[in-house]
């Protein structure tokens, strides 16, 4: 009877340590995410931060496909004080390269290459812009633009 308890006691140890325990983070861009914020730092040469998403109901998203399409929706008030949203449906093909992702096109503005990173199911989007200020003897200035996003699928 000791011998048959132990046997078990020594199979359950086995069968419990063998179990691979669920990840609960991914690293892979795979999935779908709600964009937190899409901020461009010196908007326009202005000096100030503009959130391009902020106030957005229900909350853009992104929906990386493992076909390398990524599908990705904004929702822009029309008007100030309407209740209509203007969806715009994004589709392109996306491509990754180390941490580097380049779009077939544009995500939104001329935003069409990323540096990212994935943590915590958190991916960050980032891209640097110089612009050209009036015509090209009028100098240049950078924009810096930030997009946060959770996983919720």
């Amino acid at each position: 009877m000791k011998k048959l308890l132990l046997s078990l006691g020594i199979l359950t140890l086995i069968n419990l340590s063998s179990c691979k325990k669920d990840e609960t983070t991914s690293n892979t861009i795979v999935g779908k995410w709600q964009i937190d914020s899409y901020i461009i730092t010196n908007f326009e040469n202005t000096g100030k931060d503009q959130d391009d998403t902020k106030g957005e109901s229900p909350r853009p998203t992104l929906e990386f496909k493992e076909d390398g399409n990524l599908h990705a929706i904004f929702y822009f008030k029309d008007l100030p004080g309407n209740n209509q949203n203007t969806i715009e449906d994004v589709q392109v093909k996306y491509t990754l390269n180390g941490d580097k992702l380049n779009l077939s096109g544009n995500l939104a503005f001329n935003h069409n290459s990323f540096t990212f990173s994935i943590s915590n199911n958190i991916l960050i989007l980032k891209r640097t812009d110089v612009s050209s200020i009036g015509n090209k003897d009028s100098g240049t200035y950078i924009e810096y633009t930030t997009i946060k996003t959770t996983r919720i699928k």
